[in-house]
């Protein structure tokens, strides 16, 4: 007779289970419906990203909304206190490969363990992964991962194969990979190569949560090393200091023995089992009514007509989820009009399309949100720098714009400044590190020629990094990034 769940495990097992349909259901409606979350808005890691662009770059991901740091900073606040209690309660990627693991278990009738010696090493790799990410975040100050980010790729299933491959054709080997190795070893993306993990295994140095082994009642009968998901020895050790036990609790409700052999504990006393999970359910609410209170848990834009209505719409606000009908409506745009300056057809567009879906149905490679963006400026006459640029002139489109012929020509190719005349290989990579005169160096021109295909002014100092001048010149990054490429 099979041994009944206990109920910590079965309060694990719901809580897993209800943020992997949540998350699973939320990316099927992101595809469908406005107003829906992407699964970039719901990932905690996102919220690192996106503070390693603010701190490059001064400005946030626009894929990243403030929910993502909200949660980011729930997940460290868990860390400091429950070691990677996140990992074995909340993640929804790692309840995906407990899904895969259960079904290879009731395939192979066995959990296969990866070889002592290899799995040390492969530990380690998570690490150089998250300093990767964190350096090329940094330096380009765009959302790197994303592409290959298997769970990025587990959220735009329900797009179809086709586009699903063309985005994330990287991402969506590894999580194939990733779900048939889980069938095999158990959490293996968790153990070697989530970068989440790493950041949480490094805060688990430093909780007040720990498991203790009481030796004088523990019978070494090696169940707890058994049921372990991270396969971590539980019972060789006094307390489980590894970083990486992610708080799951299968050893302590495993442990066979009448009198407690593993207890959870608290600044080194013993607690009731309960008590750690309430303190983490109780971080992850404080988190989110903390996040209510200050406005920052949204995990969606605010729609255009509602900015519009309050008078503070900016270009910048069009998102790929808006459609043709609500730009047009939102900026006082004959819809007619915004077609002929985009150049698109209404019979094969129609206007209830979501911009992200205009490439594929009128088959224009490269057309991106910001596009429309462009667009949408030049009618207006206001300007706008490109994607990511924070500070653009609100739109009001109850007042028609004055002097239309000058707005024209302000927002014409003419009226820019003219580009340097070299070409850019499409490899270079404009980092926020470099000073003008590395730009020059590295492209084989002239520092002016740098200056003025950035359009930069002429006085601005060539031997200091871009980033550090980015507020007293008024620029960013993302915006150099783009002028460099064009």
């Amino acid at each position: 007779m099979a041994k009944k769940m206990h109920p910590v495990q079965i309060a694990r097992r719901i809580s897993l289970g209800i943020v992997l349909v949540g998350l699973t259901i939320l990316t099927i409606l992101h595809q469908k419906m406005q107003g829906i979350p992407s699964i970039d808005a719901l990932d905690p890691f996102g919220g690192l990203e996106t503070l390693m662009k603010f701190l490059a770059g001064g400005e946030f991901i626009k894929k990243i909304e403030p929910g993502n740091i909200v949660l980011f900073g729930a997940v460290v606040a868990l860390g400091l206190v429950l070691s990677r209690f996140f990992c074995g309660w909340f993640c929804a990627f790692g309840a995906l490969q407990g899904v895969f693991g259960w079904i290879g278990q009731k395939i192979y009738k066995k959990r296969f363990v990866v070889p002592a010696k290899i799995d040390k090493v492969l530990r380690w790799l998570k690490y150089p992964v998250l300093a990767a990410i964190i350096y090329f975040t940094w330096t380009t100050a765009s959302l790197v991962i994303r592409p290959y980010d298997p769970l990025a790729a587990f959220g735009h299933l329900s797009v179809g194969f086709p586009d699903l491959w063309t985005e994330f054709a990287v991402g969506f080997v590894l999580l194939i990979l990733i779900l048939i190795g889980s069938m095999f070893y158990d959490r293996v993306f968790c153990k070697y190569i989530c970068p989440l993990g790493a950041v949480n295994a490094i805060l688990s140095r430093v909780p007040l949560f720990r498991i203790k082994r009481v030796e004088s009642t523990c019978i070494s009968c090696f169940k707890c090393d058994r049921v372990c998901p991270m396969n971590v020895e539980v019972s060789t050790v006094q307390a489980v200091n590894s970083p990486e036990c992610i708080a799951c609790m299968e050893c302590v409700t495993a442990c066979p023995t009448k009198e407690p052999s593993l207890v959870a504990s608290l600044a080194g006393k013993a607690v009731n089992l309960w008590t750690p999970i309430i303190i983490g359910l109780a971080i992850y609410i404080g988190a989110a009514l903390i996040g209510q209170a200050t406005n920052m848990l949204r995990f969606v834009a605010p729609k255009l007509t509602d900015l519009a209505s309050k008078g503070t719409i900016n270009v910048a606000d069009i998102k790929g989820s808006s459609t043709y009908a609500e730009v047009a409506a939102a900026f006082g745009i004959e819809t007619e009009r915004l077609y002929r300056e985009l150049g698109l057809d209404m019979k094969k567009v129609p206007e209830t399309t979501k911009l992200k879906d205009t490439a594929a149905l009128a088959g224009i490679e490269g057309f991106e949100t910001d596009t429309v963006r462009f667009a949408v400026a030049k009618i207006l006459g206001i300007p706008y720098a490109g994607e990511s640029a924070a500070t653009n002139t609100a739109a009001k489109p109850s007042e028609p714009s004055a002097a239309p012929q000058a707005q024209e020509q302000q927002a014409s190719p003419a009226a820019k400044p003219a580009a340097a005349a070299f070409t850019v290989p499409a490899d270079f990579v404009l980092e926020g590190t470099m000073t003008i005169q590395d730009v020059a160096k590295a492209l084989s021109v002239s520092t002016q020629q740098v200056i003025q295909k950035l359009g930069l002014p002429a006085d601005i100092p060539v031997d200091k990094p871009l980033r550090d001048m980015k507020d007293q010149y008024g620029y960013t990054m993302t915006t150099l990034k783009d002028k460099i490429k064009q």
